[in-house]
């Protein structure tokens, strides 16, 4: 091809090589251009893609057709001038990449972003970018070929898919959440309707609803199918069904309250109803109402039937009235404002009235015997509440002058006008009696030996209820004193929580033989501690229990050889262990301890000599106890004690050992053990004859439970996410370091409604740990409640050094202060499942990076204090981190030095930490970032791959953690 016609192919590019004058650019006149240039100049024009040759030092910038479609406004301006001038604001990244170009490497990138004006306005552009050095005839790399690919659609279309692929998960969330409501609104619903249908079917008053003018039974309770012998009524009308009511009423009724509307009230309705078996028919009297049933129009549609069956009231009433006619029992009204008194047919006989005649106060007084009118009504009115209250008197009977004694009873009864008194009273014929009485005087010397009989048991009774209200008072001490235990012995244990963690993590740390044995030591003093606090929550009952089913025989037995080292060689000890004995429900070792606390007692008591019988028995319900007990008891031949110390052998730090030979704890703890064991402890002692304790437990069913298998020695770890929630920041910050030495993810809330947010952020959370007594307004039992509502599946762990109230739900696991490390790994993997990674017991947390080096960090943070601790944590982890104070500086320090891991905080002055990323990023796609945000996790940060964000505050694990995440991760830049 000749020069003059080069290049020969059409476009409008080529067009401008053709036309355009070199001579005044860096590569010359055209025809002076070597081989290589035209060649690839040449190349470049026929390329159906967008492509890009960049030559000489000076960076000329050539490109065919199609890239001038992306140059846009900058085209054709660009051509033939150098890339700084065509594209300024991407100097620094070209600038990159043709250095690296012309020293004979290869760069690529994917969905590179860039903004480009477009018809005069700023837009958002991504493309693919392909660069590769360019040589000359002499092997020399002269230029930078490079292939450019608009990806802007596709980006923009994906995004467009990522939005709706969120809004499809976001609509079935929330139609998730609606069928959630719908069906808790349903099981509502149901328990609602057979809440109610149970209140129908177990009424005690009969009830039925009669639907039409046929009145058909379309329910009907179990009262009122009792009362019709439960015959098979529902769906029938009541004319085929209880035929028998013909002729008594009953239908007309049921007629008229359905015609007419109006409801109707029976009282003492006499009916007639057939036995079971149909041969006979039975009286009943009953109490009813038909009230009737409507539609918003008024129009009756059934009867609803509701009633008493009064039959046995209405006979006894019945059996009454006869009874007091036949035995002459006369019934009277008295209105003392009036002297009016309305009398029975029976009381005017007693009195000797014609019947009819007008019956007044002052009448019947008259009639009294003279030395009697003191026990009548009208006189004791003024002196009496009840005047007239039981007594006995003479009378003159009015029709014949016999004279009479009578008994009279009576009380005040409320009257139907305000203010007005009024009595109802009995009276009854007893002169035969009187007469008897004559003949039962020869008794009288027995009846007063039976009166001093009652005299002598009266006062027994007084000194039992004396010793009752003794018992109740120091019950009600021991009660007060338990809880004040209680309180100090949880703040104990959470001190010593603290202690105990920290002496963990130092012998994780490492630590000389000298500083080993005096970290052993506290480690030790830790122990006793606790054992003393454990001590102080038996006797306060608020120890964590752990009861099983157990045989005390074989657990008896079992001690048998510790009791006998215990108690030494002069001692004997015997067992005595009745056949059959039942099984109980306890604690097996807090009742060893029990044992073992009481046999020392005993053995303090019998100065190391003598005999202590062990007995076991089963101990039947008879009275005394709520329902079968098992007694366990220990009986010494030791000095006893008196009463007085008997009395205080409870009470928590009282002992009668000498100074440093005892805590005064033991018997306080076997008592709250035993009466949260739900027993009683009984102690019956003399001095100079022994003590014997009676320990009752209550009988349990079930089968004895196998001892459970010793423990391996490797403590498990994982990788779960748990929510630590504690008031204590010493507690909180030891149980965060040993469960991130375990390889979990750890978020921290001091309080409730620190947890709360966490939960209701959207964060993944695995396990709630949290302790019991949490202040604030969300307590501990209102953050489970609601933690089950936010995240049904995060698993919930309490910890405490005491046990929950009763508003706790039971299924909760407890895990009791003071723990160490291998206590709550264990704990943790028992809530969350399936075993994960474990490790031997003291090996050390794993490390983010190998051994062989660190990484470069540059730490961009301007408050200095915490950029200089950022810097020292990181150079702890064995990482080479300088610090910037701002973003702008931080861009100038990446130009220039080589750096591994950009850790930056999101927040900053000028630039922002995102930003900073997005630049850094572009101008080194293999850099990685960490955001340290003091939003937590909740901040919502479109991050490409090599980025992380790290929430504030963070500790030493999660830092390792973050950096070990992003230098996993494959490079790529913000979108």
């Amino acid at each position: 091809m000749s020069k003059s016609v080069w290049p020969g192919c059409a476009g409008e590019t080529a067009a401008l090589v053709r036309t355009r004058d070199w001579s005044r650019s860096p590569l010359g006149p055209l025809d002076s251009w070597p081989d290589s240039l035209r060649i690839l100049t040449d190349a470049v024009l026929r390329a159906p893609a967008s492509m890009v040759l960049v030559w000489g030092d000076d960076r000329t910038l050539i490109y065919n057709d199609a890239y001038a479609r992306i140059a846009a406004d900058r085209h054709p301006q660009a051509f033939g001038g150098s890339v700084r001038d065509a594209w300024p604001e991407a100097w620094d990244f070209n600038r990159e990449v043709f250095d690296a170009c012309f020293a004979g490497e290869e760069r690529v990138f994917r969905d590179a972003h860039f903004v480009l004006a477009r018809n005069g306005l700023p837009c958002d552009t991504w493309f693919d970018l392909y660069y590769s050095p360019a040589v000359d005839e002499n092997g020399q790399v002269r230029g930078v070929l490079s292939t450019v690919i608009d990806t802007t659609a596709r980006v923009f279309a994906e995004r467009e898919r990522d939005r709706k692929e969120q809004h499809l998960q976001q609509a079935n969330a929330d139609l998730d959440a609606l069928r959630i409501r719908l069906e808790d609104a349903n099981r509502r619903l149901s328990a609602d309707m057979d809440f109610l249908n149970t209140l129908f079917g177990q009424a005690p008053s009969f009830m039925a609803v009669l639907a039409g003018p046929d009145h058909v039974y379309e329910l009907a309770n179990e009262s009122y199918l009792r009362l019709v012998q439960h015959r098979q009524v529902l769906g029938k009308p009541i004319r085929a069904a209880l035929p028998e009511l013909a002729g008594q009423g009953i239908y007309e009724l049921l007629d008229r309250v359905y015609r007419d509307g109006e409801p109707f009230h029976g009282r003492n309705i006499d009916v007639q109803l057939d036995s079971a078996d149909g041969v006979a028919t039975e009286r009943r009297i009953l109490d009813f109402v038909y009230q009737p049933l409507k539609h918003g129009d008024g129009q009756t549609y059934a009867i609803f039937v509701e009633g008493v069956d009064v039959t046995d009231h209405a006979l006894t009433e019945e059996r009454l009235r006869v009874a007091q006619e036949a035995g002459e029992i006369g019934t009277f009204e008295w209105f003392p404002a009036t002297g009016k008194l309305t009398v029975s047919d029976a009381y005017r006989r007693i009195w000797g009235f014609a019947p009819g005649a007008e019956i007044t106060a002052d009448l019947l007084v008259s009639h009294v015997h003279a030395g009697d009118r003191h026990l009548t009504g009208p006189d004791r009115m003024a002196n009496d509440d009840n005047p007239i209250g039981y007594a006995e008197y003479r009378i003159t009977r009015a029709d014949s002058g016999e004279t009479r004694w009578i008994a009279r009873r009576g009380q005040s009864v409320r009257s139907t006008v305000a203010g007005e008194r009024r009595y109802l009273g009995v009276a009854f014929d007893i002169t035969e009696r009187k007469r008897i009485e004559e003949d039962l005087l020869q008794a009288q010397a027995a009846l007063h030996a039976l009166n001093q009989s009652l005299e002598r048991k009266v006062v027994q009774e007084e000194a039992g209820r004396f010793k009752a209200e003794d018992a109740l008072r120091q019950a009600h001490k021991m009660e007060a004193v338990g809880q004040l235990a209680s309180g100090v012995a949880h703040d104990f244990n959470n001190v010593l929580q603290i202690i105990s963690s920290n002496l963990q993590l130092m012998e994780l740390d490492g630590v000389g033989p000298q500083a080993a044995g005096r970290v052993a030591s506290a480690v030790a003093a830790v122990e006793r501690g606790s054992k003393l606090s454990s001590q102080l929550l038996a006797f306060a009952r608020r120890q964590p229990l752990q009861p099983v089913v157990t045989h005390l025989g074989e657990l008896i037995g079992g001690m048998e050889s510790l009791l006998l080292r215990a108690l030494g060689d002069r001692i004997a000890v015997e067992i005595r262990q009745s056949a059959g004995l039942w099984n109980v429900q306890v604690d097996r070792n807090q009742l060893e301890n029990a044992i073992l606390n009481m046999a020392i007692n005993a053995r303090d008591a019998m100065d190391g000599s003598g005999s202590l019988t062990i007995g076991l028995s089963n101990a039947p319900h008879d009275g005394t106890l709520d329902g079968d007990h098992v007694c366990l008891s220990i009986t010494d031949s030791g000095c006893g004690m008196p009463p007085e110390i008997l009395n205080k052998i409870f009470d928590p730090f009282y002992t009668t050992k000498a100074p440093g030979k005892g805590t005064g704890l033991g018997m306080s703890m076997v008592y709250g053990f035993v009466k949260q064991s739900g027993g009683e402890i009984k102690v019956r002692s003399t001095p100079g004859e022994g003590t014997a304790i009676a320990i009752f437990l209550p009988r349990a069913a079930g089968q004895v439970q196998a001892e459970d298998a010793v423990a391996d020695s490797t403590i498990p770890g994982g990788v779960e996410t748990i929510l630590v929630v504690d008031d204590d920041h010493a507690v909180m910050a030891t149980t965060t370091e040993m469960l991130a030495g375990l390889g979990y993810q750890v978020l921290r809330a001091g309080n409730g409604q620190e947890a709360l947010a966490i939960l209701g952020s959207g964060l993944n959370v695995d396990l709630l740990f949290t302790d019991i007594s949490m202040p604030g307004a969300v307590d501990c039992a209102s953050l489970v409640r609601q933690c089950r509502a936010l995240s049904p599946r995060t698993a919930i762990m309490l910890a405490s050094g005491q046990l929950p109230d009763a508003s706790f739900d039971e299924e909760l696991d407890l895990l009791p202060k003071p723990y160490n490390r291998e206590q709550l790994a264990r704990a943790v993997r028992t809530q969350l499942g399936a075993p994960a990674a474990i490790r031997p017991a003291h090996a050390p947390a794993p490390m983010a990076i190998e051994a062989n080096g660190g990484h470069r960090i540059l730490v961009v943070e301007d408050d200095p204090d915490t950029r200089e601790l950022a810097c020292e944590l990181l150079a702890a982890l064995g990482h080479a981190a300088s610090g910037s104070a701002s973003a702008e500086q931080a861009l100038a320090l990446l130009k220039e030095h080589e750096i591994d891991i950009l850790f930056t905080d999101l927040n900053l002055p000028g630039l922002s930490g995102i930003e900073l990323a997005n630049r850094a990023m572009a101008s080194q796609p293999a850099l990685k970032v960490i955001l340290a945000s003091g939003d937590g996790h909740s901040s919502r940060i479109p991050l490409a791959s090599g980025m992380a964000v790290l929430p504030k505050p963070y500790d030493l694990p999660q830092l390792e953690l973050s950096i070990a995440h992003v230098a996993t991760m494959p490079g790529g830049t913000l979108h």
